[in-house]
């Protein structure tokens, strides 16, 4: 594996300030509750499993699985649903959950997809909106920050499904050099 120096771009604290906003936003825009959350794998669910754990509302738990980047770290622009939601959509109030928007192409289409299942409401909610690649509009309802560019990982973000571990998000940086100086931190050798 190639490794990378990783520059620290939002902290473990600052997440969970702005996940602890996010989830009394949505608490308080849904008193009532029993809310349909969609989390789409992999990467959301670190953000998901934190929000929910944060609200004051009920809510019902789904997954999705769709792709459009394969082992690269640029979008391919083509979506892939690889496993659809299970639960019923239908006339519920519906969260879409995901850790980025890049180019936007993945969450509006998959957007698409389930609002042709009727819900009675359908919102987006992504930890990072990164608007620097964006090919698409994606109107998001609940964002936790918003970066211009660089390749991120962390909180559940990876690079070909490597760094979802760490605690914080990352901008992965050129390849470390063999002997690399203290300001280098080589990924996966804290």
């Amino acid at each position: 594996m190639r490794e990378f120096r990783k520059r620290v771009l939002i902290d473990q604290v600052s997440i969970a300030s702005r996940v602890e906003e996010l989830a009394k936003e949505i608490s308080m825009s849904h008193p009532e509750g029993n809310l349909l959350l969609i989390g789409i794998l992999k990467g959301s669910f670190v953000f998901l499993a934190d929000l929910v754990r944060k609200m004051a509302v009920s809510c019902e738990i789904d997954f999705a699985k769709i792709s459009s980047y394969g082992s690269g770290t640029v979008s391919s622009g083509k979506l892939n649903v690889i496993l659809d939601v299970g639960a019923e959509v239908k006339d519920r109030d519906v969260i879409l959950v995901d850790d980025i928007v890049d180019s936007g192409l993945t969450l509006s289409e998959f957007r698409e997809h389930v609002r042709k299942k009727g819900p009675r409401s359908l919102k987006t909610a992504a930890m990072i909106n990164k608007t620097g690649r964006r090919e698409k509009h994606v109107q998001l309802d609940y964002c936790g920050f918003q970066v211009k560019e660089g390749f991120l990982v962390g909180y559940g973000l990876d690079c070909d499904e490597s760094y979802r571990y760490l605690p914080g998000i990352y901008v992965l940086e050129e390849e470390c050099p063999a002997d690399p100086p203290e300001t280098c931190t080589v990924m996966g050798k804290e």
